[in-house]
């Protein structure tokens, strides 16, 4: 995957500030083009919701993969709450929509500039992404207060598209008007070297985002919560490393399924609109995405992987997230380690069987092995034993330094697959910013960055 702009694909009619013909000539040519618009694979279709299921029906029927964008556009009148709440329950498309777009016009002096985006906000309740602004230069600060899909001009286009329209730096410089930059942390200790505060500021520069990383390298995790950078309107976030990925649970509001299936949190996002307006603080775990998307590209589309083993070797947290990507798969797990108590803990969370010795697994399990995922640190120079090894098999070091490790030096001279810690790093890295942000994460600068770091 590299950075990318998607797609939105868009046939407009004129009474929706288009230029399409609404009569039935017309709008039996729009519904082709956006046939047309499906089966050429646009990341976003936008689809006039109001014409109704006889008409946009057709459309998604011939959909594979785009996402639908169901929308409706008012100009030139002004229309009460109920009108506007209405519009985005019909842009919901009866359930087959994957966002909804409503466009209203407001008073002149700017007054209502966010009835769309409240008005949709209050109908969708959160089942849905919202884009909603309003039409023209009165209506321009919408576009500030919404937060995805804004249309933006640039400073070195000779006119803008649309009246009221901002281009990405006039819009930041207002919302932080509005709110404040934030700041967001690595929290762990003895962390001198970590690449976190590097990615993740790479990363809100090129966003051109206000908001600062920082480091909080401390002795204790109360040292960091009793603070201001913690307790203050300032904070924004942090990511959790050792060793306070367990303790810092208790200090959250709300710990998310897959992190108390795995018993850590690498991330606290902060969510407004608690209980008397207070944050609530959300806890996260990235660790298991950083896992999970590296082998999934290298499996195949849809395939089947229930007969198949996957072979966890150590016991500490990275084995538990790595456990839990291969119960999400499928896989019949396996477990190995130097000192075999402490994978008991694992075989109760997860399932699966605990290895005694790698060289006297089943003949079935070492034909059948196509994941081993490697926790040890580099330096216990681990490897395989050779008759375990073969073309197919993933071989995945959870070590981001040093690059080769014996273990990927081993696969890599069987020909084996490998999947390096630098692409668990930055892929767990890019969940976080997303999290945080509410917005796509600049993926080839973070990748970059990591592997310009890592690589030898």
């Amino acid at each position: 995957m590299t950075d990318v702009m998607p797609i939105v694909y868009t046939v407009r009619t004129r009474n929706q500030a288009g230029t399409f013909m609404d009569d039935v000539k017309g709008v039996r040519e729009m519904k082709e083009l956006l046939v047309l618009g499906v089966r050429s694979g646009v990341e976003v279709l936008d689809v006039e919701a109001v014409w109704g299921e006889e008409f946009w029906g057709d459309v998604l029927d011939a959909n594979s993969k785009s996402l639908i964008l169901g929308s409706h556009h008012v100009p030139h009148k002004v229309i009460t709450d109920e009108e506007a709440k209405n519009w985005a329950k019909v842009c919901e498309m009866e359930g087959r929509a994957d966002a909804v777009k409503v466009i209203l016009s407001c008073e002149e002096g700017g007054e209502g500039v966010d009835q769309a985006l409240r008005c949709c906000e209050e109908q969708v309740k959160g089942r849905l992404p919202v884009v909603a602004m309003c039409l023209g230069e009165v209506g321009s600060y919408s576009r500030v207060l919404n937060k995805r899909m804004t249309p933006v001009t640039h400073p070195a286009l000779p006119f803008v598209a649309a009246p009221g329209q901002l281009s990405a730096k006039e819009i930041m410089k207002k919302r932080v008007e509005i709110q404040p930059p934030r700041n967001y942390f690595i929290l762990g200790r003895n962390i001198p070297y970590t690449l976190s505060p590097a990615l993740h500021g790479r990363a809100i520069s090129v966003t051109g985002l206000p908001d600062k990383y920082l480091k909080a390298d401390v002795e204790t995790l109360e040292e960091f919560v009793e603070s201001d950078l913690f307790k203050g309107a300032a904070f924004g976030g942090t990511s959790v490393t050792i060793p306070y990925k367990q303790d810092i649970m208790k200090y959250l509001d709300e710990v998310k399924d897959e992190a108390m299936e795995i018993g850590a949190v690498n991330t606290v996002v902060v969510e407004e609109g608690g209980e008397g307006g207070q944050r609530r603080l959300v806890g996260y775990n990235t660790d298991w995405v950083g896992i999970f998307n590296p082998i999934q590209q290298r499996l195949g589309k849809g395939e089947d992987v229930g007969s198949e083993y996957y072979l966890v070797v150590g016991a500490g947290g990275a084995a538990r997230a790595a456990a839990y990507v291969g119960k999400k798969l499928g896989f019949k797990l396996l477990f190995w380690n130097r000192t075999p108590g402490k994978l008991a803990d694992l075989v109760e969370s997860f399932g699966g069987e605990i290895v005694d010795s790698l060289e006297g697994i089943s003949e079935e399990q070492r034909e059948k092995l196509r994941v081993v995922y490697s926790s040890l640190p580099a330096g216990a120079e681990f490897v395989l034993p050779e008759e375990l090894l073969k073309e197919d098999l993933i071989m995945f070091d959870a070590n981001y330094k040093p690059f080769n490790t014996k273990f990927l030096e081993q696969g890599q001279k069987s020909g084996c697959v490998l999947i390096r810690g630098s692409e668990m790093f930055y892929e767990q890295g890019i969940r976080q910013f997303e999290l945080w942000f509410g917005r796509r994460a600049p993926y080839g600068e973070m990748k970059k960055l990591v592997m310009d770091a890592c690589v030898e």
